[in-house]
């Protein structure tokens, strides 16, 4: 198998010292992540799934930063449909969630910002993800994470407009 970009920035990150939705440290989110980019099936993607970890009921950990940095990596390696899926929805929870009260209480209460700006460096991943086949989700995270508002209007007009004349000939 070939090197994964997303694999590699995930050995930047020091796991340890950061909290995680299920209660112990983010040690364990490297192999989690592993197993999801390699899940072959539903079974394999729910059992490698980041909920609990990043997040429980849409309410941020720490982790959720740099996971998020690693889904947009994610999305530029060859991806089964399922696994690309998985990752979208969970990118959408990083963006769009806001910080659990621990994480609040232990100094970080704006989690989804950074999440957001950690997402920003995939727009134009995003933006393909919109124009190819996944168009609700990505454009749900681009909603919320792309600056550059005339922009998102643009494409969101040219792409929105695509794929509601694609949905009326199916």
């Amino acid at each position: 198998m070939a090197a994964r970009p997303s694999l590699i920035q995930a050995e930047r990150v020091d796991w340890g010292s950061l909290r995680c939705g299920c209660g112990e440290t983010g040690a364990h989110i490297p192999d989690t992540f592993t197993r999801l980019l390699e899940a072959g099936t539903s079974s394999e993607i729910a059992g490698s799934t980041l909920e609990g970890h990043i997040n429980v009921q849409s309410l941020l950990f720490e982790v959720a930063i740099p996971v998020t940095s690693l889904i947009v990596a994610a999305l530029q390696e060859d991806l089964s449909e399922a696994v690309r899926l998985e990752l979208l929805d969970h990118l959408l929870t990083c963006v769009a969630g806001e910080s659990h009260w621990t994480e609040i209480e232990a100094g970080a209460p704006e989690i989804e910002i950074d999440c957001k700006i950690a997402a920003r460096e995939g727009n134009w991943t995003l933006y393909q993800e919109y124009a190819t086949g996944h168009a609700m989700l990505a454009r749900y995270i681009l909603e919320g994470v792309d600056n550059d508002r005339e922009r998102y209007a643009y494409f969101d007009g040219k792409l929105i407009g695509r794929i509601q004349k694609q949905a009326k000939r199916h």
